[in-house]
């Protein structure tokens, strides 16, 4: 992949960077840092829309109904063991 001298949006500038989603040449004011990637401009909207705030709410409920039924099982088998252990003992 050819490296580009010169800013894809701006001819006349120098390019600083290369953005790592489409791999074209930026100058220092269409390059954008995040998370220690360049991204140009078209990108970096791309990647901000796709990881935009969730309702991640539904995502907790199979979880939280796994966990009453551990927990529901785990009391049955509590009293079921100490059931056991009562007899035994008499």
């Amino acid at each position: 992949m050819p490296q580009s001298t010169y800013c894809t949006h701006h001819l006349d500038r120098p390019a600083l960077a290369i953005c790592m989603s489409c791999h074209k040449g930026v100058c220092q004011e269409c390059a954008t840092t995040w998370d220690g990637i360049h991204y140009c401009a078209p990108c970096l909207a791309l990647r901000r829309r796709s990881s935009g705030p969730r309702s991640s709410w539904w995502r907790a409920l199979p979880v939280a109904a796994a966990a009453a039924a551990l927990l529901w099982v785990a009391t049955r088998l509590m009293v079921w063991s100490g059931v056991n252990t009562l007899d035994l003992w008499r």
